[in-house]
């Protein structure tokens, strides 16, 4: 099938395609998304003829984001959608904490990947939930990167309010002593010590999953417990 034929084969999951993003505009419902994505599936494959069941390259993607313009606002439509969702996680872990700088958003080359893996995923139907973890981990590293560096620079503040009823326990194991006195929990992201990177990791990873806040204590209590150093005067 040519690209004329092609073009003229998608056109009934196109319009089902750009009335579900209608309906999503207006009552900015799951379902409508839902809708929209297996329209979106339904138009590439009728578009892609004999070759729908063959592996689409990210070459053929970027085509099909031309040529389909729908299958575009489909894509950035999804992707504007888990992109906010992620920022307003970024603001309650920067909130959480009671950092003042501005939380993170995703830049060009995550907001790219993004759009990739939703016009890929629309094709390939992975499950839902494979789909959010491979988007939540897009900016993960980098914004864990970025919360650590906030925090090694913000003092003591932060630990008391994240750690709340563990932080006395947390700091009486784990903060480095002199022979005078026991020093702080922020002292360890310093140089010397592998709670900086140990930090950076866990914290990555609970982003990666979704950033589930009961979780988040024990996480930073993990990290500085992973790395103490009880028997070593400081």
């Amino acid at each position: 099938m040519g690209q004329a034929g092609g073009e003229e084969a998608a056109s009934a999951p196109v319009a089902a395609l750009r009335a579900a993003l209608a309906r999503h505009q207006v009552e900015g419902s799951s379902s409508a998304l839902d809708e929209a994505f297996a329209a979106a599936a339904q138009a590439v494959a009728s578009l892609r003829g004999a070759r729908a069941d063959q592996p689409l390259s990210t070459a053929e993607i970027r085509s099909l984001l031309v040529r389909l313009p729908d299958f575009r606002r489909f894509v950035d439509t999804a992707v504007g959608e888990v992109q906010r969702s992620a920022q307003a996680g970024a603001v309650r872990v920067w909130a959480w904490f009671g950092l003042r700088s501005a939380p993170p958003g995703w830049n060009e080359a995550e907001l790219d990947k993004a759009r990739m893996l939703v016009a890929f995923a629309s094709c390939d139907r992975p499950s839902a939930q494979r789909l959010g973890q491979r988007l939540l981990a897009l900016a993960s590293q980098r914004w864990a990167s970025l919360l650590t560096d906030e925090l090694s620079a913000a003092g003591e503040e932060p630990w008391r309010a994240a750690l709340a009823e563990r932080y006395d326990s947390v700091r009486r194991r784990c903060a480095p002593r002199t022979r005078w006195r026991m020093r702080e929990l922020g002292d360890l992201l310093g140089p010397g010590y592998r709670t900086r990177a140990v930090l950076q990791e866990r914290l990555a990873a609970w982003m990666a999953t979704g950033c589930d806040f009961r979780r988040l204590a024990l996480e930073l209590e993990a990290a500085f417990v992973q790395t103490r150093t009880p028997d070593v005067i400081a």
